[in-house]
Formats: structure tokens, sequence, C-alpha cells
């Protein structure tokens, strides 16, 4: 029953239903309006700059997969990205067992030195759902449901119905040999090192959180579509006669709140709602 309770405790936060009847008991961070940077850790172009700077050095390493890739070429990708990832910010992120009993994965900081605050440490990847689309099936048993401030979803869920609503999507919205999105996030080798933040844990009293959430939305003319291919989202239904590559594109990004040392887990604060105040 313990472990039962722990994994609970972890997983409401994600359950839109339970999310739905409690939202009183929610943490508030107050924004004047939108685009203002005042509830922000960094700025959005200084978010965008450190991933485009890893991304402009995973393209050096890692050229187009071709569809359906064999494991071992995603696998020698995903090595060297890390690398690269080392290399550019002094540390990379892994999915491995959290410090805390019952809650499974977590995510830990390696390298050679740590991350400082401001410092962009991983992106919450998945499928986009705007608030007036239908999310519930996907959203049941599914502990990565992100809620962004508008009220966009995230569905961080590799598996089952969600990874195969993304596959279906990246399908639909390939350009050639382009994919639309990343898809190694579904596997345990993703090509991008920061596209794992659906496994940072909840905080709590005794493991402050020590990153957050900071939404950033990318018009089209900012993201070449060769970029594309390293980050994990794309919306999952279209409005009629509108592609993928003519709509806003909306990232998640997890920011070092404070100094991070190396060997340190993640920690977040998953229970958040942000109010919109009149200026």
């Amino acid at each position: 029953m313990g472990r039962l309770e722990t994994l609970w405790n972890s997983y409401k936060y994600r359950f839109v239903p339970w999310l739905t009847f409690n939202l009183k008991h929610r943490t508030v961070r107050v924004v004047k309006e939108e685009g203002d940077e005042g509830d922000k850790v960094v700025g959005e172009e200084e978010v965008v700059e450190q991933l485009f700077r890893l991304i402009t050095g995973l393209q050096q390493v890692c050229p187009p997969l071709p569809p359906r890739p064999p494991p071992h070429m995603v696998q020698g990708c995903s090595h060297r990205a890390l690398k690269v990832m080392e290399s550019l910010f002094g540390y990379s992120v892994h999915v491995a067992p959290s410090d805390i009993a019952g809650l499974g994965s977590g995510v830990v900081l390696k390298g050679h030195k740590g991350a400082s605050r401001g410092q962009l440490v991983a992106l919450y990847p998945g499928g986009l759902y705007l608030p007036h689309q239908p999310v519930l099936l996907p959203s049941l048993a599914n502990p990565f449901i992100l809620r962004c401030a508008d009220g966009v979803l995230v569905d961080g869920c590799r598996r089952g119905l969600s990874g195969t609503i993304f596959r279906s999507c990246c399908g639909r919205d390939r350009m050639g040999l382009e994919e639309a999105a990343d898809l190694t996030w579904l596997t345990d080798w993703p090509i991008n090192p920061l596209n794992v933040g659906q496994y940072v844990n909840n905080q709590a009293p005794d493991r402050p959180s020590n990153v957050a959430y900071q939404e950033v939305t990318l018009q089209p003319r900012d993201i070449p579509w060769s970029m594309r291919r390293f980050l994990p989202y794309l919306w999952c239904s279209l409005p009629p006669d509108t592609p993928q590559a003519e709509l806003p594109l909306r990232l998640v990004a997890l920011v070092a709140t404070t100094d991070i040392a190396v060997g340190q887990e993640l920690y977040s604060h998953y229970f958040t709602l942000i109010h919109s105040k009149p200026s």
C-alpha cells in the first residue's frame, strides 16, 4: 500500500479529471499579461538560444534517420548527442533510477560541471492539444499530461495510445524524408538528450524543486524545418488546410532555478496554475 500511495501522490498531479476538481489547491504564479517575462527564470530568447545552439551541434553528428531506423543507428546518434551536449554545456542529462524509493525513474545531471541557474536542462516532450480538443482517452492511466499556462496540454507519454497518436501524426506531417518532429524520444535513445523532461519527478518537503517549467512559443519563421527532427513536439489535430509547418510551435523547457551539481536529481513542481493579472 505504501508504494501505491507514493505512485498516486506523484501521478495525481498529471491526472486531468483530478486536476479539474482540485484547482483550488494549486500554487499560483501571477503573470500580468501575455508575453510578460516576470514569471520566467530567464527570457524566452535565452532559452531558444541555448536550445538552437545544441541543435546546431547535434546536426553535425546526427544525420537524418531513415524511416524505422535500426536500433543500433539510433543508439549511435544518441551516444554522440550526449557528448555534444556535454561539450557545449559541461553537463548532460540521463534517465536513471530515482533517488526516492518507489518513484521509479528520474532525471540526473552528469558531466564535468553542474548547471547554473537559468540554464536549459531538459524539454518536456509530447503531442500538443488545444484546450478544446479531446484528450480524456489518452489521459486515462497516463501520468504524463502537462497543462500549460493557456490550457494547452502536452501528452508526454511515449507508450500505448499516446505513442501511437504521436507516431501517426509524425507520419502525417513528414515532408519527404524530413521528419516533422523527433520520434526517438519514444525510445530509450533520444537523439536530442534534452527530450527526457517527462521523467523529472515532483518536489517534496525534503527534496525542493530545482527546475521550473517555462513555456516558449516559436513562430514558423523561427524554426528551420531541418531542426524539427530534434524537437519532440507537434500538434495532434490540425486546422483545415493548415499544415504543421505553418503553425506556431509550443515548447516546454525545464530551466534550472538554482545551481545544480553533477550527480543531483532534477525535481520540478507539477501542480502549478498560471493566473493572468490585468496590467
